[in-house]
C-alpha cells in the first residue's frame, strides 16, 4: 500500500509540511530498497510486481543520490529506464505514473542531458564543490531549484571548460537553501525522531550531516571558498555564486557576514536585491544580476490549464497568500496588512492560503505581487504563467532580465505608500474603460512567461538564454586592470 500510494508521485516533493519530513519519505522508500537489496526477495519482488520495484527505485532516487552519490543514482535510473524499455504496460498492470518527469526533469537534475548552451561562446569552469552540492533531485523542488538548474545547465552545456585558463567564469555550485531547510526543529511535528534525540530524524541516514547550522553559516561558507583553487587569480571577479533565497538570507540567517572580506568582486546570480539585514550593499548592479525563482514544471502547467482569456475574466485582482492575519513573521509588513482592505470589495479575491488559487489567478486581470519579508516573491513569475498582469507593490524588487524584458509593457508598479482604494479605482477604470490596453497587456504577459521556465534548455526566450546574455555584458564590461599581479617593459637576462 505505501508503494502504491507514492508511486505516481514519486516526482513530487513538497506533499508534506517540512522540508526533513519531505525528505524522510524518500529514506522511507531507500530503507526497504536496501533491505530488499540485501535479501532473496528481491528478484522475487521484481517477478512478482514488476512495477513496485521501479515505484520504489523512483521513489529511493533523492535519498540514493544523498547517501551513495550521482553516479549511482544515474545507474539506478538509466536502469529504471531500461526496466520501462522491457515492459512499459503500466495501465494495463493498474500501475499508471506520469512519464514525462523521466524525461524532462530527471534526466536534467542528474546531469543526463547535455544543451547547446544557446550557442554561446562563453567558456565555464564548473567546480566540483562535494556535499555543497548534494542532492541534485531533492533540492531542485519550489523556487530554491534555481541553485540545482543553473549548476546543471553549465555542467551539463556545451560551455563547460575543464581548462581553468581557458574559463571565462568560474560557476561555485552550492545548494545553500535547500540544506539549511534541511534542518529539523525542536520537536518536529511529525517526523521520526531518534529515541533519545529531540531533533534529528531515524528514518534519515546521519541527518545531522545532512543539513547547516545557522550559528556556522560563516565557517561553512569559507570552507566552500577554500575548495576554490582560482579564486583569487582576478580578485574572484569571474566567479559566480548563486543566492535562491533572500539574497544571502536563509530562514532569516545571514549566510555568509564576512562576504565582503573574501568575494566582494564576485557575480552574484540571486533572486533578490534588496537582501533583509544587508541592504542595498549586498548588490551592485554593475557586477550582480538578478534572476527569477524556480518553479516546478507540474505547477507552471497546473497554472496554466486555468488561464483565461482575457475576455472571459471576471476578477479584477487577486492575492492569496501569507498575511499578517495568518502568519506570525508578516505582522509587521505594511505592505501586506492594508491588502486586507481590498478583502471585501467586489470584484476581487484577497485573503489567505486557498485551494482554488491557481483558478482564482486565471480568472483575474492582474495579480498583486507585494513585498513581504523581503523585496521579492515568486507570486510575480506565477502570475505569467496565469496570464495575470502583475501589479508589483515592492519599491526594492529588482527585477530580473530587464535587457530582454520589457518590463513598463507587461506590468504595473505601484508606490507603496500609495496603496489603498486608488488602485482599487485605477484597476476598475481600466478593466471597464480600456479593454483593449489590458487585452494586448495579457498577450505581452503570455509571450513573456517563457523568460522564467527553466525547462526551456534549447529555445531562445529561456532563462538560461537571459543568463548568457547577461554574463558576456559582464565579460565585456571586465576592469582590465584589476588583477595583474606584475609586468614588466623588459626581463633581464632574457
Amino acid at each position: 500500500l505505501l508503494v502504491k500510494s507514492w508511486y505516481s508521485q514519486y516526482h513530487l516533493r513538497e506533499l508534506l509540511d517540512s522540508t526533513p519530513r519531505m525528505l524522510e519519505r524518500h529514506y522511507t522508500f531507500y530503507n526497504l530498497f536496501k533491505r530488499l537489496q540485501g535479501s532473496q526477495a528481491w528478484q522475487a519482488w521484481a517477478a512478482d510486481c514488476y512495477f513496485g520495484v521501479i515505484g520504489i527505485l523512483l521513489n529511493a532516487l533523492p535519498a540514493i543520490e544523498f547517501e551513495d552519490g550521482l553516479s549511482a543514482a544515474q545507474n539506478t535510473f538509466m536502469g529504471v529506464m531500461d526496466m520501462f524499455q522491457q515492459n512499459n504496460q503500466t495501465e494495463k498492470a493498474n500501475w499508471t505514473l506520469p512519464m514525462e518527469p523521466l524525461s524532462l526533469q530527471f534526466p536534467f537534475f542528474l546531469g543526463l542531458r547535455p544543451n547547446g548552451c544557446h550557442g554561446s561562446k562563453l567558456k565555464v569552469f564548473v567546480y566540483e564543490t562535494g556535499s555543497f552540492s548534494s542532492g541534485s533531485l531533492f533540492c531542485s523542488a519550489g523556487q530554491w531549484g534555481v541553485e540545482v538548474a543553473i549548476h546543471r545547465y553549465f555542467s551539463s552545456s556545451a560551455c563547460r571548460t575543464s581548462d581553468p585558463n581557458e574559463a571565462d567564469f568560474f560557476l561555485v555550485p552550492d545548494y545553500r537553501a535547500c540544506h539549511y531547510h534541511l534542518a529539523p526543529t525542536y520537536q518536529q511535528k511529525g517526523l521520526t525522531r531518534l529515541e533519545g534525540d529531540d531533533y534529528h530524524s531515524a528514518l534519515i541516514r546521519n541527518h545531522k550531516d545532512k543539513y547547516r547550522k545557522g550559528d556556522e553559516a560563516d565557517v561553512t561558507f569559507r570552507k566552500l571558498l577554500a575548495q576554490l583553487p582560482h579564486l583569487k587569480d582576478k580578485q574572484g571577479m569571474d566567479h559566480i555564486f548563486v543566492f535562491s533565497d533572500q539574497g544571502f538570507i536563509v530562514n532569516f540567517t545571514h549566510t555568509f557576514p564576512s562576504w565582503r572580506d573574501e568575494i566582494p568582486h564576485a557575480v552574484f546570480m540571486t533572486t533578490e536585491g534588496f537582501t533583509p539585514g544587508c541592504g542595498p550593499s549586498c548588490f551592485s548592479p554593475w557586477k550582480d544580476f538578478a534572476i527569477p525563482g524556480h518553479i516546478d514544471p507540474e505547477r507552471m502547467a497546473a497554472i496554466r490549464n486555468y488561464s483565461l482569456p482575457s475576455n472571459e475574466r471576471t476578477l479584477l485582482f487577486n492575492f492569496h497568500g501569507r498575511l499578517p492575519v495568518n502568519h506570525g513573521y508578516y505582522e509587521n509588513v505594511t505592505v501586506r496588512r492594508r491588502l486586507l482592505d481590498f478583502a471585501d470589495l467586489p470584484n476581487v479575491s484577497v485573503g489567505g492560503f486557498i485551494e482554488e488559487y491557481f483558478e482564482v489567478m486565471g480568472m483575474s486581470h492582474f495579480c498583486i505581487v507585494p513585498e513581504g519579508t523581503s523585496s521579492w516573491t515568486n507570486h510575480l513569475y506565477e502570475s505569467f504563467f496565469a496570464g495575470c498582469i502583475p501589479i508589483i507593490i515592492s519599491d526594492r524588487f529588482v527585477l530580473p532580465f530587464q535587457e530582454v524584458i520589457p518590463w513598463n509593457e507587461v506590468s504595473i508598479r505601484w508606490p507603496q505608500e500609495e496603496l489603498g482604494l486608488e488602485l482599487y479605482a485605477y484597476i476598475s477604470d481600466l478593466v471597464q474603460n480600456h479593454a483593449p490596453v489590458v487585452a494586448e497587456m495579457k498577450r505581452k504577459v503570455d509571450e513573456a512567461a517563457c523568460w522564467f521556465d527553466f525547462y526551456r534548455f534549447e529555445e531562445p526566450c529561456s532563462p538560461y538564454a537571459a543568463i548568457l546574455k547577461t554574463l558576456e555584458q559582464r565579460k565585456a564590461a571586465f576592469p582590465r586592470y584589476l588583477y595583474p599581479e606584475w609586468w614588466l617593459p623588459v626581463r633581464l637576462g632574457a
